[in-house]
Parts: C-alpha cells; structure tokens; sequence
C-alpha cells in the first residue's frame, strides 16, 4: 500500500475535505465554476499524490495509450466532446489513439466518449433526479434539444420517458 509523504499528509487531507465539500456544494454556485472548482482541486490531489517520493514515474512511451485516455475521458468527458481534444491532451495523434481504442475495445474514440456521457445522463435522470435541462447543460451541450436526439438516438426514449421509468421502477 503507498501512503503519502508525512509532509503532504495534511495537504492532501484538506484538499481531500475541500473537494468532497465542493462536490456537495452543487448549486450553490454556477454549474461551469463548480466543475471548473472540482476539476481544480482534483487534478491537484492528483498531481501530489502521483509525484509523492518513491512512487515511480508513468512512463507516456509504454503505449498504453488507451488507459491514459480513459482517464482523460473520466476526468473531462464534460467539456471535451472531441477526438482530437484527447489527442492534444495525450500529446498523441488522432490516428494513434482511434487504433489504440480500435485494439483494446473494438469501438471508436468518439463512440467511448459517447458511452460516457449516455452513462452519466442516465446515471443523473434515474438516480439523481435531475431534470433533461440540467444534464444537457452538465454534460456540455448547448442546447437541451441537441441533448434529446443524443438521448433517444441511443436509448430509444426521451430524457423525460426514461426518467419517468426509472422513477417507477424505484418507487
């Protein structure tokens, strides 16, 4: 097991606080500061503890190219919609990272991103009990309309339908 630095320990305790306050905090101020706010605090979390003394560096030419970019894709499936943004984030190709994704689960990067955000809508209409507008806006989309074709495109029903289904199903 790797435990942090005795110097970061309180560090990392206050941010870990931090964060899980931010996280509770939806609502209290706009959705874009509040995921710009969590995003912050995580990457930071992240960075400290990745770099803690005896933890060996990641090696970007080991071609694990697909598993740094599910973990971009789970760190910024809100705001980037787009291939070639985790590309330029990967410092990859588009090329290189649609054969990576190809090879390890036969799919496309953009379907993976879409499979994203269709996990996390339903994860927010069913569970959560937000309403379409709300989630199109979390996910980044501009227009709550755009947000429904995606939705039934992929699902067969409304935003609305499925949220209704799922209120049943838990009652």
């Amino acid at each position: 097991m790797l435990s942090p630095h005795p110097d970061d320990a309180a560090w990392l305790r206050q941010t870990a606080f931090q964060l899980l306050d931010e996280h509770r905090a939806l609502g209290r101020r706009p959705l874009d500061v509040h995921h710009a706010l969590r995003r912050s605090l995580l990457e930071s979390l992240l960075l400290r503890l990745a770099n803690a003394p005896g933890i060996a560096p990641a090696d970007a030419s080991r071609g694990d190219t697909y598993g740094r970019f599910l973990d971009a894709l789970e760190l910024h499936f809100r705001e980037l919609h787009r291939a070639a943004d985790y590309a330029e984030l990967l410092g990859c190709s588009v090329r290189t990272l649609s054969r990576a994704a190809q090879a390890a689960t036969g799919a496309g990067v953009r379907e993976l991103i879409n499979e994203r955000r269709l996990l996390e809508a339903r994860r927010l209409l069913g569970g959560a009990r937000w309403d379409a507008r709300a989630v199109a806006g979390h996910l980044g989309f501009t227009d709550p309309a755009n947000f429904g074709r995606f939705f039934r495109d992929r699902t067969g029903s409304t935003p609305a339908a499925f949220a209704a289904r799922e209120a049943r199903t838990d009652a």
